[in-house]
């Protein structure tokens, strides 16, 4: 079994966004703001998600080189469980109408 594509990042030409690591649903995509990317062949779905957010179009889709294994296909559906789980952890939660009324009664009652 063999993914027919995976992205890469023309290194030199990445700005250091961060769009694609935050498109990326299986976290193949690595780096830190301010800093360039790379992607993790082997950890890459080939999904073509991170190729919209690129301001400076330096992703290219190209055939992938490495056997796409049971193992991996396992360790990226898995990478994409937690990567889900650690965005829902970190929505925020907005207050219900009641909520911000008594929220903002207690802030006018300080003053």
């Amino acid at each position: 079994m063999k993914r027919p594509t995976v992205a890469v990042i023309d290194e030199a030409a990445c700005i250091g966004c961060a769009r694609c690591i935050d498109a990326c649903p299986v976290d193949a995509i690595v780096g830190a703001q301010g800093y360039l990317h790379t992607v993790v062949e082997s950890w890459c779905i080939g999904c073509d998600l991170c190729l919209p957010p690129c301001p400076v179009d330096c992703i290219e889709i190209v055939p992938a080189q490495g056997e796409w294994t049971p193992a991996l296909k396992r360790a990226a559906g898995e990478r994409g469980r937690r990567r889900q789980q650690r965005l829902a952890q970190s929505e925020v939660r907005s207050h219900g109408a009641e909520e911000r009324k008594n929220i903002l009664a207690a802030l006018l009652a300080r003053k």
